[in-house]
């Protein structure tokens, strides 16, 4: 059947996009994957870059996604595993790393739930990055432990999650089966240093992330994406450099925090 002069328009806008993606990428790097979520993956970012220990190390990111956080570990040194169970997300990730020319990360597809069935073929880690995934797992407590036995002795879990008391954004909701979803709304940092404490790990650092500023542009990111993600994306992005008032405005304005992250050291 022949093609519609409409439909090959519209492969050829596809086509010129994916080309025009793909030479932005090569120009920008791997960091332009931390603009094409929502504002708060900016500031998990800047935290995992001030926490992260460089140079050659295993590092495990697990619940990698599309690997943008992976991404970083290798750049500074990490020989990185990143674990998703979207095997989607995993192509994604391994197209990216080809066009980065990044040769030191494997993605592998499995079951956070399961995890304690992966440990011959992880092995052991010196650090590990878990962001905003423990709250999609019922047995939590089981992560935490499964995650600690991957642990080299003195290795480090660098843990986020979203702050128990946040305040909800449009659509969010909880979730009565594993699909996906938010079992629970958040932690708070004595929850979290409780689990890790329990689990074997000495607490290192607490700090809250993303603030009132990031808070709205999320807000305005979700509702405009209603409408359409792209647009959306287009008028928040610019309003994105306001992100560095978050500390500030934080001081002042009673205001909870979107995210709380916390570091745990294997005794």
């Amino acid at each position: 059947m022949r093609k519609s002069f409409k439909e090959h328009g519209q492969e050829t806008n596809n086509c010129i996009m994916k080309k025009l993606q793909y030479i932005i990428f090569r120009i920008v790097g791997y960091k332009i994957s931390f603009l094409f979520g929502d504002p708060a993956v900016w500031d998990r970012f800047r935290w995992l870059k001030k926490n992260i220990q460089k140079g050659e190390r295993r590092t495990l990111d697990a619940g990698c996604g599309s690997g943008s956080f992976s991404f970083h570990a290798g750049y500074v040194g990490n020989e990185v595993v990143g674990v998703s169970f979207q095997e989607k997300n995993n192509e994604t990730a391994r197209v990216r790393t080809r066009i980065w020319n990044i040769k030191n990360i494997t993605f592998k597809r499995g079951d956070l739930r399961e995890l304690d069935t992966m440990r011959d073929e992880l092995k052991t880690f010196d650090q590990i990055i878990c962001f905003e995934t423990i709250e999609h797992i019922r047995n939590d407590q089981k992560l935490i432990k499964d995650l600690v036995s991957l642990l080299k002795s003195n290795g480090r879990l660098l843990l986020t999650a979203p702050y128990k008391h946040y305040k909800r954004q449009p659509g969010d909701n909880i979730s009565e089966t594993e699909d996906g979803g938010h079992m629970r709304w958040g932690y708070t940092h004595e929850e979290l240093a409780h689990m890790l404490e329990s689990a074997g790990l000495e607490v290192e650092k607490k700090e809250y992330l993303t603030g009132p500023v990031s808070q709205g542009l999320v807000y305005l990111t979700r509702i405009l994406s209603r409408v359409n993600p792209r647009i959306g994306w287009l008028i928040v992005f610019p309003l994105r450099i306001f992100q560095i008032l978050d500390r500030a405005v934080m001081k002042i304005v009673k205001f909870p925090p979107f995210t709380v992250a916390i570091i745990g050291k294997k005794k």
